[in-house]
């Protein structure tokens, strides 16, 4: 009997106490909105501003006592390659030619040339390398700046003779600039802080 007492004593302090202990109701996560996918464009509106002196921006190289002047026009290729480059990046691309006062769009891209630079070979048809550096601005709707960029376009040409030579410099200014401009719209379509303010467009479904 004193057995089944203590064991009848147990069992009623298991009772008592799984009763005064509050049952936890499990609650449901807080809702976490889905990022837009790495591989997708940006759903995101887009003004690219491209001024006069940007597309009229020209680099020159060497002495005309050396190696010879050259000079490379990339501000006009630019201006050429960059609309079709970014616009399969965002869901609409405007192109002006001043920075707007106001936009609609949720982001403004400026663009200024930093450096550019070609190798030189006093070898006829010797490879000759080219670097073209882009630095990009990008601000909200607001005018604050959310992404900071310089980004590098390559190519590499034959250096040619002295009767091909302008035609090669026109070639491989060509393929940098072309190289600079696809550069620059992989870079925004990966760069973490563009990726936020689409993820936080569609979460608010403006």
């Amino acid at each position: 009997m004193t057995r089944l007492n203590k064991l009848a004593g147990f069992l009623g302090c298991v009772v008592l106490l799984s009763a005064s202990v509050p049952r936890v109701r499990a609650q449901a996560p807080a809702a976490v909105p889905a990022a837009v996918p790495a591989e997708a464009k940006l759903p995101l509106n887009a003004v690219l501003v491209l001024t006069p002196e940007f597309c009229a921006t020209v680099f020159k190289q060497g002495s005309i006592w050396t190696t010879g002047r050259e000079s490379f026009d990339v501000g006009k290729l630019a201006c050429t390659e960059l609309e079709p480059a970014l616009k399969p990046a965002f869901a609409n691309l405007t192109v002006v030619a001043a920075p707007p006062a106001s936009t609609d769009g949720q982001l403004v891209l400026i663009p200024k040339f930093a450096d550019t630079h070609a190798t030189t070979s006093s070898f006829a048809f010797a490879n000759r390398e080219m670097d073209v550096f882009l630095e990009w601005t990008v601000k909200d709707a607001a005018g604050k700046t959310v992404w900071l960029q310089t980004v590098q376009g390559s190519s590499k040409h034959h250096m040619g003779n002295m009767f091909t030579h302008g035609h090669d410099v026109k070639l491989i200014v060509r393929d940098s600039v072309k190289d600079v401009a696809e550069q620059s719209a992989a870079k925004m379509e990966a760069a973490a802080e563009l990726r936020k303010l689409a993820t936080e467009k569609v979460s608010s479904g403006n």
